[in-house]
Parts: C-alpha cells; structure tokens; sequence
C-alpha cells in the first residue's frame, strides 16, 4: 500500500532533487525506510495519537536524520525547520484571511477549545490542563505533550522546537482584537506549554 505523502516528505524530496540530486535515490530510499521502521513501531499507538505520529512527528524525524547523513545536524534542524515554518505561515495567512470576516474572530477562542478537546486530548497523548474556556478565553496548560515525548523517545528533542514554533507562527497577529500569549513551551525545555488564546476586551 502507497503511503500518503506528507506536507514533510514532499519537502524533503524536494531538498534532496534539488540539492543532492546524485544522492536523491538513496536518500528517498533511506527516508521511506526510516519512516517505515518508525510507523511499525507505533502501531499500538491510538487512532488520534497516530494522526500527529503520521502526519508531522514520524516524517520529521524520518527527514531529520536522513538528511544527517549529506549535513551538519544544525543545518539538518534548520532544513526540516523550514518545512514546519512554510505549512505555518501559509495556515497563518489562510486563517487572518478567514477572519476578515467581521465577528468572526470573537469565535476564534472556542474553535481551539473544541479542537483540543477533540484532536489534543488524552486519547492522543496530551495532557491538557481547562484553565479558561469560554468568554472569549481559551487558556490551557500543556503538561504532556506527544510531540515532545516521541521526539524525545528517539533521541532528538531539539525537533520538537519546529513545532512549537509553528504553533507561533500560525497564530500570533491573526487579529487585531484577538491575543496569542505562550511563555513556556515542553519542546524549549520548560515544565508546560501555557497556551492562551483571547479576544482583546
């Protein structure tokens, strides 16, 4: 069975075709192997935990350590940085778009309690602590966190970064009466991600 491709491998095998194009075969071949291995070994994982697995934190790790093998592990950080970078800023844009709609970023602060009630939940590896939910407030504390945990687990939790720092780059500024606020994140080391989402009073 083909596996779907990911917004990650696309990108990687863009990167190798157009920067290593002698080693592109092999690099594509150590990848899907790679990713191979790391779905097997998640298999037992739930349905809504193997939506993040497959979807960002197993490609991530498959193209981090493949293209280890053609860079420097910085520069390889950096490249699948960029990946993560490029998915959130065209989700930013799509989303401020959205939102010139007017009113409709006074529902922005409830969407993201359903969605982490439903995609964000236990069921899929996180830990979310309901601060705030309601009255145009969505604030939660992050204490666990699938994305930190299997990065970690396979020995690379400086990736984790990349997505923490996509979650910044989607949402900060979408709005001017809405407020993206976060000070600590689990990826950058810290005890919990305190994510809050508000409608400016």
């Amino acid at each position: 069975m083909k596996r779907k491709e990911t917004y990650l491998s696309r990108d990687f095998r863009e990167t190798v075709a157009l920067r290593f194009p002698a080693r592109a075969k092999e690099l594509n071949t150590a990848f899907d192997m790679r990713l191979s291995a790391l779905l097997a070994e998640s298999v037992g994982a739930s349905k809504e935990k193997q939506y993040h697995l497959k979807r960002q934190i197993l490609p991530g790790i498959a193209a981090y350590e493949t293209l280890q093998r053609v860079m420097p592990k910085e520069e390889a950080l950096q490249t699948v940085h960029g990946y993560v970078e490029r998915l959130a800023r065209t989700s930013h844009k799509q989303l401020a778009a959205l939102l010139y709609i007017p009113g409709l970023y006074r529902l922005v602060p409830g969407v993201f309690v359903k969605s982490t009630r439903s995609v964000f939940g236990p069921a899929a590896g996180f830990d979310p602590k309901e601060l705030q939910a309601g009255n145009g407030v969505w604030r939660v504390d992050m204490m666990k966190c699938p994305y930190h945990d299997t990065c970690t687990e396979y020995g690379c939790p400086e990736l984790c970064c990349c997505f923490c720092d996509s979650d910044d780059i989607s949402y900060t500024g979408l709005h001017p009466k809405l407020i993206w606020h976060r000070t600590k994140t689990l990826g950058r080391g810290d005890d919990r991600c305190d994510f809050c989402m508000k409608v400016k009073k």
